[in-house]
């Protein structure tokens, strides 16, 4: 499947337990027994390569059941982990947990396109959220289960699923990520950021550095100096999918890197953040050689995170007022993931697109996740995926 999948997962969860207070989870459904599982309906196929069970559509919805016998009282979390080998082409993941086998009364959740990735993804469900069809309750006995995915129309996609997981938990994190290297992240993010000690992390593009309304070397020297990462968002700053040739794709990969390490900055240079959060898979294999890649979708990142090379985000939108943005960092405290935040320009007055955020608004968001430091911790990349071992 992907190169991700032999990756020794009892050695990270041993670093885990050590380096970010890591509780092993509840297995509620393995995903496994072949004997078990039966396809309900659809056109397409219910298979067991390798163990686990695995569903394809073509473009129609087909549903896999089984029966069951356990409850959800108490639980507060439940881990999803599925791969997906065409996720353009995948359209919604549905989970279904029923008190009959007629599926009258249940509980239910989905997943839609946009918090689909390529190859892992996990994603952990806060069972309050869970929607009630019937009279569903978190309270009564769930006695079959099924699972349901549907291509797009005309499309083919698959899915593998390891195993639910009830109440893994950890310490949240919220990291405070700001692409580009406007001067406004120094003059206005660090310097607020800094009266709390609080580190953040500034993806830098080499050729803007020293340029008008960019920071300065001298500025991001500083920056350096208080424990913050300097991350390569490339030399250029170019769509890397659209290059067509592999070379150019890691030609403005490895430059960026050099320019961080050249000027002393080497402790994220090997983090990349993908310019418009663009990639494809030449760009996927370029980066397995770099420490992780962040890309421009929106979701609370589990930990480890499933493929560090599409690490998610939190994208501070210029019409999000704080209280939007402060929820997102109860919901990475709540369920133990990560909260990504990215800005760009931190204005004074209204925001008018997508690469500004007010200033007031943004304090507020600071003042917020400093205001929680005794259930979350607020940290920079390279912190976090040292704590994960990675």
């Amino acid at each position: 499947m992907a190169w991700s999948i032999s990756r020794n997962r009892k050695n990270i969860e041993s670093l885990a337990k050590l380096q970010r207070s890591f509780k092993k989870g509840q297995i509620v459904e393995p995903c496994s027994d072949s004997s078990a599982w039966y396809k309900a309906y659809g056109t397409g196929t219910v298979t067991f390569p390798d163990g686990k069970l695995r569903m394809m559509s073509a473009g129609t919805d087909v549903a896999a059941r089984r029966g069951c016998l356990f409850n959800l009282r108490g639980a507060k979390t439940l881990k999803i982990r599925f791969y997906l080998d065409n996720h353009t082409d995948m359209y919604d993941i549905q989970f279904y947990f029923s008190h009959d086998s007629t599926f009258t009364d249940y509980l239910t959740y989905s997943i839609r396109f946009w918090r689909l990735s390529a190859g892992w993804n996990e994603h952990i469900i806060d069972v309050n959220k869970l929607v009630v069809r019937g009279v569903g309750s978190l309270t009564r006995e769930i006695v079959s289960m099924q699972i349901r995915v549907l291509a797009y129309e005309g499309k083919t996609a698959s899915v593998t699923f390891d195993p639910i997981i009830r109440d893994e938990s950890q310490r949240g994190k919220v990291i405070f990520m700001f692409d580009d290297g406007w001067d406004s992240q120094y003059t206005e993010a660090f310097k607020y950021m800094r009266k709390y000690s609080m580190p953040g992390v500034i993806a830098v593009i080499p050729t803007r550095v020293g340029t008008p309304h960019y920071v300065t070397m001298a500025q991001l020297k500083e920056i350096y100096s208080y424990g913050w990462d300097l991350a390569n968002h490339t030399e250029n700053h170019l769509d890397l999918a659209t290059l067509g040739n592999p070379m150019l794709i890691e030609q403005e990969i490895s430059l960026g890197e050099a320019w961080l390490n050249a000027n002393g900055f080497s402790r994220a240079s090997n983090i990349v953040a993908y310019p418009f959060g663009s990639y494809d898979n030449r760009v996927l294999l370029a980066m397995q050689s770099r420490r992780a890649g962040r890309i421009v979708m929106d979701d609370t990142v589990t930990q480890p995170p499933p493929d560090k090379r599409l690490v998610k985000i939190q994208r501070a939108d210029y019409t999000a007022v704080p209280d939007k943005l402060n929820g997102f960092i109860d919901e990475a405290a709540y369920l133990g993931g990560v909260c990504l935040f990215l800005f760009h320009k931190i204005v004074s007055g209204t925001a008018a697109d997508n690469l500004e955020y007010n200033v007031d608004f943004f304090k507020q968001v600071v003042d917020y996740a400093y205001s929680r430091r005794a259930d979350i911790d607020t940290v920079t990349f390279s912190e976090w995926l040292d704590s994960c071992g990675m």
